[in-house]
Order: structure tokens, then C-alpha cells, then sequence
């Protein structure tokens, strides 16, 4: 889908390669804070263009779209997707007023010589019998929040409390929710639950979020407009929105990431033209292998040196292409069309799929070449939208997708057999169909919801057979006091073929048939029920308290698998009999509510506790695989667990900067054993200071703090903390930003608990220093 990356020359000489980036971004961000007038109080007077950002309150999460008027003109500007905003008036601007859709009006004073201004919007509240009310929607999930682009998925996540990033490379990344990774997590595109071996931990997602209208974290289960997989909650990519006046919008961003040499590219261009408005947009990424602080591993007894402080073969590129159009029409609605398109490839370490030789360790000398093994992962999706309004508003999506999967690795045979002829040694062929039908009133919503999944799969290293998967949903949700109640029935029916493979004997011949999966067929209920509603306690504190019940019916894989699973270092085997998980569930969330315009202290608490009855998760059993040097069997079990945790966040003004910390705990036990569940992430603490320098620029140190992870599954080895240190400094003018984002800074060598590389011993990446530099260009077309 996308030509194969063209290699450059790399310096032999890092050191100077290094000096010459760091002193021209130092000569660069130098120039702009010398000719921003805005550091000059000789410029003190009512200014004609004013930038800023717009914030929801409660977290300082950004409010993307929201609308911004400038006075006395009366022009009005929307909002990015980062709550960023370019308002200009050519009389000069005195005020600002400010609303988003759920929040309360705010107009601003624009002081002469300012040319920044930042406002936070408070939830719209009306006070009926001491009952506050909240504006929402059945689109809208009350406990959901906003993910600030941090310019990779991979980064954005991993700097949110309570979210873990899976890392499996620069190309591919899942998201673990409060511990919970995979199919039991929802990731959704505009409502529409993604695909492509999601069910795999090591599977990453395929998307790029600057080619969307937001991201949002959806926290926990039983979210009945959620994918009934979303045990853990969901990640949730917004549509992109019609602008609120004919133009243009056009962002553009570079950058390049120092460490791994990770170069990316993209752009996002809509046009408006009276009630139509057409969108396109792409991504183009790069990245070498792997730095590392490591100079050797141990491997199965064996000591290897790692060459160069690289990891051999981790390289790879990435593409996201997006196509699409919005119609507007008082009586018809509101109709769009959106194509994606993603390609991703990368290498894969030689440790993971068989034994690796210390020659397959030093490389080709080329960072970006990709050999085997390798992966490559494909998606394309078209995805349609009407929403016709009326006494009841009709929403209907409807979505056809196909998934590729690909896993090449050099021909070996496990056994007596023949090798294989080819190097595909993994195809998973995924075809998706998404429909929902949804009705929508002032009190509640209904509607219905069906997909099918067709999953087929070749190649010479079985692990599961051709699969589908069908599920038809009845779902309602109603507003109920100041909150929402909602209700969800599910029936999923599940089916794979049997598949068997020839026996060999030690002299090559055919001595029987190894079957490896058996046919399957089987009807299964799920439901869900939930109840949320916001409660105040006296002026200055809210919050809101979830209660929900609800199933999930066991993935395919969990049913059918049987055959070594590279991604995850073991043979994996499913068990049919496996019964749908049932789950008890209440969180909380709680917060300062003061409506100064600048608190001085702000802070906010969410927790969560989950009972479940048969947690379906991998566990080792006695017995060894049936395939010859495949080890221990890992089997799907089913055990009663339970989970709790929460995260803490603060913050704090000191003189013109901002103190915050936050705090992430997790715990999760299988009752029955008292050990751990796989994925337990640790305690983590991270801190940061922001402090202005000027208007338009800002420095901000950070620290990560990650404790020991000790509370583990069996056969999971325990993972020593970390301290880790970073720093970001940023500038902005008035269509552009310029950010240097500085992570491990003093290159600490450490273990991920939830990587895949640390079950081989492997450190997670080393000290890595990204530029990214972007132009957010808007043109409003003024003719009558």
C-alpha cells in the first residue's frame, strides 16, 4: 500500500550529528523569542490577534471545538482538537467569549499588551430541588476525558494516569487499561469498535491520532454504547468535526525523534463550502532500530552482546491516510463518509521467534533495514454516518473494514517434519461489519447493534483456525435524575472450523494426524446494566459514582487457540468449554470545584473495585506442549479475581507556574491462588513543574517514579522500579508551535513489567529527544 522506505546516510559520528540539532534548535527557538512581541512591553496595546487554549475545569483536559468570539468585531474561531485557538479582530480585540457544547459561558477580559489567554469552561449545571443537572448525550460518557496529543499514540498514552502503552515497537502500540490489555479493551473510531487481532496482547492498533477530531479515555466496564469487550474501558477516536464557518483548516507537523532516529510527517487539510465540507489527511513515519542502555542479555542460559547499544532488526515505517466528506441539511441531517487506510511494518528482535545467534545480533549496519522476522499490518475501512433529527434523533453508522495480518520468520519445522517452502509463517485475514441503528430524545436513547467478524488464517505455524464471530445488541439508556441509567442485551454466536496436521515419526514418515482445533459452534448471552450519577458536596467539591453489572463472551482465541504465540514467548492453547466472564463493578470520581477563574489548588480522586466471576486469563498448567521444543502449555483458565485501584491527581499554582503530581495504584488477585493477575502494572508517581516564559513559551521538567512490581502471576517474574526524568519545553506563535520533548534524560536502563521484551531481558528504550515542529493554518472565506 505504501513504497518501501528509501535509507539515508547516518553519521558515523553521533556526538557531532547531536551538537549540530541541539544548536540549531537552540538558534531557532532564540530568534522566536526575540521577535515575539509579546515579550516586549513596548507592543502593550489592544492586540489584533490573540492565541490560547480553552480547558475543561475540572482536569484541565483540553475542550476541543469549542466556539470563541472576539469583541467588538464579533468574528467567530473554533477550538483544535488541543483546545488551542487563533482569534483575531483587525480593530483590535477586548474581549473573548467562549462555549462548548455541556458548558457554561465564559467571557474573558483581553488586557492591553496581552496576546495569550487561556479559559476553562465548567460543566453547565442547573440546580432544580438541590438536583444539578448536566448536559449530556448518549454520545457523550460521563466519565470520559480527554487525552492531550503528546505527537505519537504511544506517548499520549503513557503519559495519562492509569494507562499503560504495550510496547512493541515504534509501529505499533496497545493500550492496557488498569491492567487489562486486548479484546478487553475498546478501541473505537467514532463509535465503531476496531479489529485486527485485537484478541493478541502483542497486536498493536493501527491509527494515528493526528488524523482525527480527539481522543477521550473511557475508564472501566459496562459502558453500554461501549463494545461489550471493553472489560477495561475503552480509547475512543473522535470524528472529525465541520468547521464553524466556510475555509479552510489545514495542520502540518514534522518531527524527529533523537535515539532511534524515529522521523514523522502528517497533515490534516478540510475545506468548507457552504454545508458541505470534504477532509484528507496522512502520516508518514520512519523509525531505525531500537537504543537501548544495554550491553548484553542472558537467553535461555546464554549470554548475548548487544551490538552497538541497538536492538538488531526493530526498525520498520508506518502510514495513515484518511478521505472524507460532511453534509449538512436542515430537513435531511447530517451525513458523512470517512475511508482509512494504514500500513505498518516492522521488524521483529531474532529473539523472538527462535533462538538467536550472536551473528543475527550485530545487524546488517543498516538501522532501517527490516528483514525476518518481521510483521506488517494492514487495514482499510469505510465508515458512513446519518444523523437525521427530529422528536427523536436518528443516528445510523454503518462500517466494512478488512484487517491484515502478517508474520514472516525464517522456515523452521518443530519436530520430524519437512520445513516449510515460504517464509509466511502467520496470516490473519480479518473482515468486519459494523451496523447500529440509534433513536435519541430528550429523556434517553435506544437502539440496536450487530457485527460479524470472518477470520481466516494460513501459514505454516498453526495457532488458530478460520473463525467468525456474530453478535446482534439491544441497548437503551435513559437520563435518571441528574445522571444516566442504561441497559444492554447481547446474543453472540461463536464458531471455528477443526484443523489437523500430519504426524511425523523420526524417519519423516506420516504416523497419524496431530489435531490442533476442533469444530466449535455456540449461542451465548451477554448483558449489561449501569447506573452514574454526579453528586455535589457543598460548593467546592463533585463528583459522580458508577455502579454496573455486566458479561463478556470469550474471543475466539481464548476458545480456539493452539500453537505457539511468538508476540508472547510460549504456546498458547484455548479451552471451548470457557463460559461467558460476569463482573460486579462501582467507581468514583471526585474533585475540587471552585469556580475562580485561576485556582490556586486543584485536585481530583477516581477509583475503582471489580469482582469477577470467572476471569479468563492464561496460566501455566503441567504439561508440555504437544509441538517438540515449544516448552510449558499456557493454558485460558477461568478463576474468580478481584481488582481495585485508582488515580490521584494535583495541582498547584506557585508564583506563575504550576506544581502536579499524580499517583496511579493497581491490584489485581486471582482469589483462588492469592497470586496476581498477568498485567498488574505497579505504582507509578510522576511529577512535573510548568512554568511560563513569557506568554508564549513554557518549560516543563518532569520526573517518573515506577515501584516494584511484585505482585505477579504465576511463572511471572517480579521487575525492579524506576526512576526516570524528562523535561519539555515548548513555544507558540500564532499558527505554530515548536516543541523539544526530552524523555529518560539521564538514559537509565530499566524493565517495563508490561513489555514484551522483558521476558527477554531487555531494557526498555533508552534516553530519546523529539522536535516536533507545527503549523495550524485557518482561512475564512468572507464573501457573502
Amino acid at each position: 500500500m505504501f513504497p518501501p522506505p528509501v535509507a539515508w546516510d547516518v553519521s558515523a559520528s553521533l556526538s557531532s550529528v547531536w551538537a549540530m540539532r541541539w544548536f540549531t534548535s537552540c538558534c531557532v527557538l532564540a530568534m522566536l523569542m526575540v521577535l515575539n512581541p509579546a515579550l516586549n512591553p513596548l507592543f502593550a496595546q489592544r492586540p489584533k490577534t490573540v492565541d490560547g487554549h480553552v480547558f475543561h475545569a475540572e482536569d484541565r483536559t483540553p475542550c476541543g471545538d469549542a466556539l470563541i468570539q472576539a469583541w467588538p468585531c464579533g468574528t467567530t474561531f473554533t477550538a483544535g482538537t488541543d483546545g488551542r485557538f487563533v482569534a483575531s479582530c483587525p480593530v483590535g480585540i477586548d474581549s473573548l467569549t467562549v462555549l462548548a457544547h455541556g458548558r457554561a459561558m465564559e467571557t474573558v477580559r483581553v488586557v492591553a499588551g496581552t496576546t495569550h489567554c487561556d479559559v476553562d469552561l465548567w460543566w453547565l449545571a442547573i440546580t432544580l430541588e438541590d438536583a444539578a443537572v448536566q448536559a449530556t448525550t448518549s454520545e457523550e460518557v460521563a466519565e470520559a476525558r480527554e487525552v492531550a496529543d503528546a505527537g505519537d499514540l504511544l506517548t499520549t498514552l503513557d503519559r495519562v494516569a492509569g494507562i499503560r502503552s504495550l510496547d512493541l515497537g515504534s509501529g505499533l502500540v496497545q493500550p492496557v487499561l488498569r491492567g487489562l490489555v486486548g479484546s478487553r479493551v475498546a478501541v473505537l473510531e467514532d463509535g465503531v469498535p476496531q479489529v485486527g487481532g485485537r484478541w493478541g496482547a502483542d497486536h498493536g492498533v493501527l491509527l494515528d491520532p493526528a488524523l482525527y477530531g480527539g481522543t477521550e479515555w473511557v475508564p472501566g466496564g459496562g459502558q453500554v454504547w461501549l463494545s461489550p469487550e471493553a472489560m477495561g474501558g475503552g480509547v475512543r477516536l473522535k470524528q472529525l468535526g465541520m468547521l464553524g464557518q466556510p475555509g479552510s483548516r489545514t495542520k502540518l507537523g514534522m518531527s524527529h525523534r533523537g535515539g532511534d532516529a524515529r522521523s514523522r510527517i502528517h497533515v490534516l487539510h478540510r475545506q468548507r463550502q457552504g454545508d458541505g465540507q470534504w477532509h484528507a489527511g496522512v502520516s508518514l513515519a520512519r523509525f531505525g532500530d531500537r537504543n537501548v542502555p544495554q550491553d548484553r542479555f542472558n537467553y535461555i542460559g546464554r549470554v548475548l552482546e548487544i551490538e552497538d547499544g541497538r536492538l538488531a532488526n526493530t526498525g520498520g515505517r508506518g502510514g495513515h491516510a484518511v478521505l472524507g466528506a460532511r453534509w449538512e441539511d436542515a430537513n435531511r441531517g447530517q451525513f458523512s463518509l470517512d475511508l482509512r487506510a494504514s500500513d505498518v511494518l516492522q521488524g521483529l528482535f531474532p529473539g523472538i521467534i527462535g533462538v538467536p545467534s550472536q551473528s543475527e545480533l550485530k545487524g546488517d549496519g543498516d538501522r532501517f533495514s527490516v528483514d525476518i522476522p518481521n510483521q506488517q499490518a494492514q487495514r482499510i475501512q469505510l465508515t458512513g454516518k446519518w444523523i437525521r433529527p427530529g422528536i427523536l434523533d436518528r443516528t445510523v453508522r454503518v462500517s466494512l473494514s478488512r484487517n491484515l495480518r502478517i508474520e514472516s520468520a525464517p522456515p523452521h519445522a518443530h519436530g520430524y517434519g519437512p520445513e516449510p517452502d515460504s517464509d509466511l509463517s502467520l496470516l490473519l485475514d480479518e473482515r468486519h461489519l459494523f451496523v447500529e441503528s440509534r433513536w435519541e430524545g430528550i429523556h434517553g436513547a435506544f437502539g440496536f447493534q450487530a457485527e460479524h467478524l470472518d477470520g481466516r488464517t494460513s501459514g505454516w505455524e498453526f495457532l488458530l483456525p478460520d473463525h467468525l464471530r456474530t453478535r446482534v445488541s439491544a441497548i437503551a439508556d435513559r437520563k435518571w435524575r441528574a445522571g444516566r441509567i442504561g441497559l444492554r442485551l447481547d446474543g453472540v454466536r461463536v464458531s471455528n472450523v477443526d484443523h489437523m496436521e500430519p504426524l511425523y515419526a523420526s524417519d519423516g514418515a506420516v504416523v497419524g494426524d496431530d489435531v490442533r482445533a476442533t469444530a466449535l459452534d455456540r449461542m451465548m448471552a451477554g448483558w449489561a446494566l449501569m447506573v452514574n450519577q454526579p453528586f455535589h458536596l457543598g460548593e467546592r467539591l463533585e463528583g459522580q459514582w458508577t455502579a454496573t453489572v455486566y458479561s463478556r463472551v470469550p474471543d475466539s482465541y481464548s476458545l480456539a487457540a493452539n500453537g505457539i504465540h511468538h508476540g508472547t514467548f510460549r504456546f498458547e492453547q484455548g479451552n471451548p468449554a470457557l463460559a461467558p466472564e460476569k463482573t460486579a463493578e462501582v467507581r468514583a470520581t471526585m474533585g475540587s470545584h471552585d469556580p475562580a477563574e485561576d485556582q490556586r489548588f486543584r485536585w481530583s480522586a477516581r477509583g475503582f473495585a471489580a469482582l469477577h466471576d470467572g476471569f479468563i486469563h492464561l496460566t501455566p498448567t503441567a504439561s508440555f506442549a504437544p509441538v517438540v521444543h515449544a516448552g510449558q502449555v499456557y493454558a485460558f483458565t477461568a478463576l474468580d479475581a478481584f481488582r481495585t485501584g485508582g488515580e490521584v491527581e494535583a495541582d498547584l499554582r506557585v508564583g506563575r507556574g504550576r506544581l502536579s503530581t499524580s499517583v496511579a495504584l493497581l491490584g489485581q488477585w486471582a482469589l483462588e491462588t492469592g497470586l496476581g493477575l498477568p498485567f498488574t502494572s505497579p505504582t507509578e508517581i510522576r511529577s512535573a513543574v510548568w512554568w511560563p516564559l513569557g506568554d508564549k513559551a513554557f518549560v516543563r521538567p518532569r520526573h517518573r517514579w515506577i515501584a516494584d512490581a511484585d505482585l505477579t502471576a504465576r511463572n511471572e517474574e517480579s521487575t525492579p522500579g524506576a526512576s526516570l526524568w524528562g523535561v519539555e519545553f515548548q513555544v507558540e506563535g500564532e499558527r505554530m508551535t515548536l516543541a523539544l520533548d526530552v524523555d529518560n534524560l539521564l538514559n537509565a536502563a530499566w524493565l517495563d513489567h508490561v513489555s514484551a521484551y522483558r521476558t527477554l531481558g531487555l531494557v526498555t528504550q533508552g534516553r530519546w529527544a523529539s522536535l516536533r515542529l507545527t503549523f495550524d493554518v485557518t482561512q475564512t472565506d468572507d464573501r457573502p
